[in-house]
């Protein structure tokens, strides 16, 4: 489900609840100013209570470090990284 460009926190959350079986939430940030609303995607998503997925972040201005700084379940650096690591986290 791609719920597109500028999502508020809360459609993640609410996706989340419309689809059953989600198995991994992914969140990319294209710039560093948007790095605050990522932490406020997986804080929400954290805080909301729902169980049985992963959340995987990535984009240019990410890293490892900022990605396990803000709780997310995986970092990714590129698209097919991206692809991989979501097959990994999805039969794990």
């Amino acid at each position: 489900v791609d719920l597109g460009v500028d999502v508020p926190a809360d459609k993640f959350v609410e996706a989340v609840k419309a689809n059953e079986n989600v198995k991994i939430v992914a969140c990319s940030a294209l710039l560093t100013t948007t790095m605050a609303a990522l932490k406020k995607t997986v804080e929400t998503l954290r805080e909301s209570g729902l169980k049985g997925f992963k959340i995987m972040v990535g984009g240019a201005p990410v890293t490892a470090e900022f990605a396990a700084s803000i709780g997310a379940d995986a970092y990714t650096p590129d698209a097919g990284s991206a692809a991989v690591k979501a097959k990994e986290l999805a039969t794990a």
